[in-house]
């Protein structure tokens, strides 16, 4: 197995079928062993999974890309496709359930450098040197954010 991944990326076919698990298992480069170990790392809570349904749904500018929970980059990575690619906008999201909306960083956002860079090198969709946004707060109000309301 490769060294151990910052992010996977959340295709919006996951809103028909949301499994973590065959995300990892289809990847070539991880075993079945491989992917196995690192469901816990990449597991959504019921929240989150949520949150990403309703934003992939909602907005298919922008992509999104679940971050490794034991390495301290938040919860998920969003890049706004909509712009050229020096001048994607990027968003590291730390999920807190019903706590208002924050643009703070904070112990949980510590590696997010790596994180983006990990996007910028595998998926060639951003530069790797861009200054993303680190936002806190809860699902709704996150969503509230991209410009998404829940019914």
């Amino acid at each position: 197995m490769p060294a151990r991944p910052f992010t996977l990326q959340l295709p919006f076919e996951l809103c028909d079928r949301f499994s973590i698990h065959e995300l990892l298992v289809a990847k070539p480069a991880w075993t079945a062993g491989a992917a196995y170990r690192l469901l816990e790392q990449f597991e959504v809570s019921g929240p989150e999974r949520r949150f990403a349904i309703t934003l992939m749904r909602a907005k298919t500018n922008l992509w999104l890309f679940r971050c490794n929970q034991r390495l301290f980059c938040g919860d998920f990575i969003v890049v706004d496709m909509s712009g050229a690619s020096g001048r994607r906008r990027v968003y590291v999201i730390e999920l807190k359930a019903e706590e208002p909306l924050k643009r703070v960083g904070g112990v949980q956002l510590a590696r997010w450098p790596e994180a983006v860079a990990e996007i910028a090198r595998e998926h060639g969709i951003i530069e790797a040197a861009v200054e993303p946004e680190l936002i806190r707060g809860g699902e709704d109000q996150v969503l509230e954010f991209f410009g998404v309301v829940r019914l």
